[in-house]
């Protein structure tokens, strides 16, 4: 929370400082690490998954790969386009029967996993309201979430081998106020913004700020936090299905401003 919360104050302090809105073309590179936690069961179809990443499966980040970004940001509207990718390991003897696509691990199996995250992201962002300094804007948009989960073990009672793959990906649609400025000469600019979505008892929540200091016109430094929250409660959507998944982090990154 405290990382969401330091780039918003010091984007509410700087507007006295603003010299006003320019359009520009941004080209990022960046390393995002997220932690990725929660549940996430589905017993409607004909390979089941139950499973949690952090109490059954142990998983932790392992390797973050470079990210991507390219941004239009203008007067009157924003584009961006966003690629992540993370990678997380785990090893844990499990403390109860978990399911991967139909795959049993039987109670005080060790299960070696991994799953691989990608983040696909497309945004608009319409600046509603402008000032010379300030802009408040409604963000339109989609994320596209591929996750990607390995598992195997051996029944330490029956020495069985087993192994699982699951793969899915989550498209939610992005909806909510962003707002920004840019300051000092244009050298600082910051963006804040808040996306959510409920739907039938489902809620998803996306809040994230963006800081980034140009030392020169053309060359920047970027320092960014997002967050997201799904929770899907049993007999919402399907009574068959309930999630509750989380993903932090905090980044670094280099931008490229013409």
């Amino acid at each position: 929370m405290r990382s969401f919360l330091a780039p918003l104050v010091l984007a509410a302090a700087l507007p006295a400082f603003a010299q006003g809105v320019e359009k520009h073309w941004y080209f990022d590179v960046h390393s995002f690490g997220p932690t990725f936690e929660g549940r996430f069961q589905d017993h409607s179809g004909s390979n089941p998954v139950d499973v949690d990443l952090q109490n059954d499966l142990g998983l932790a980040k392992d390797k973050t790969k470079v990210g991507f970004g390219l941004e239009y940001q203008g007067p009157r509207f924003g584009l961006e386009l966003a690629r992540d990718e993370e990678d997380y390991k785990g090893a844990k003897v499990v403390s109860r029967n978990i399911t991967i696509n139909g795959q049993t691990f039987n109670e005080s199996t060790l299960v070696h996993s991994s799953l691989k995250a990608v983040d696909n992201t497309l945004n608009w962002t319409i600046r509603c309201a402008t000032w010379p300094q300030f802009w408040i804007g409604l963000d339109l948009g989609v994320r596209a979430t591929q996750m990607e989960i390995h598992a195997d073990g051996t029944d330490p009672f029956t020495n069985i081998s087993a192994t699982a793959h699951y793969k899915t990906t989550l498209p939610v649609p992005q909806i909510g106020p962003s707002l920004g400025f840019e300051a000092l000469d244009n050298r600082v600019i910051a963006r804040a913004y808040y996306h959510f979505l409920t739907y039938k008892g489902c809620t998803y929540k996306h809040p994230g700020a963006d800081l980034r200091a140009f030392p020169v016109r053309w060359l920047g430094v970027r320092v960014f936090t997002d967050g997201e929250h799904f929770k899907v409660p049993r007999n919402s959507i399907n009574s068959d299905v309930e999630a509750n998944l989380d993903r932090t982090g905090t980044g670094l990154g280099i931008v490229l401003r013409y």
